[in-house]
Order: structure tokens, then sequence, then C-alpha cells
């Protein structure tokens, strides 16, 4: 009965979801960055990593309540 409610705590938890969508969009950017050649973008790009990161951190905690 606990591995069920775990399960589905898991799959449907407001804040699991924030972490799998944020860990999506950090993939995105990171497969940008690993083609990018362009400097100005590089560093676009570099910023919106940070702040996806800062936003996995903090933001999914403190956007997500029951």
């Amino acid at each position: 009965m606990i591995v069920i409610i775990g399960g589905f705590y898991y799959f449907i938890s407001p804040y699991q979801n924030c972490l799998r969508r944020v860990d999506e969009k950090i993939e995105e950017v990171r497969n940008k960055l690993a083609t990018e050649t362009n400097l100005n973008t590089r560093k676009e790009l570099e910023k919106d990593n940070i702040k996806l990161i800062e936003e996995r951190n903090i933001g999914c905690s403190e956007n997500t309540t029951w």
C-alpha cells in the first residue's frame, strides 16, 4: 500500500512535475550550448542555463504547495 501511495505521489506531485519540466528545459539549453558557435548566443544560453538551475533549486520548492 505504501508503494502505491509513494508512486502516486511521485507522479502527480507538483514539486516533482516542476523538477521534470525544468530538467527538460535545462537539457534543451545544454544541447544548444553544445552546438552553438556564436559567442553572443552562447552567453545568452549560459544565462538561461543558470536561471533554470536556480529555478530548479529554489523556485520549485517555493512555487509548489499542496
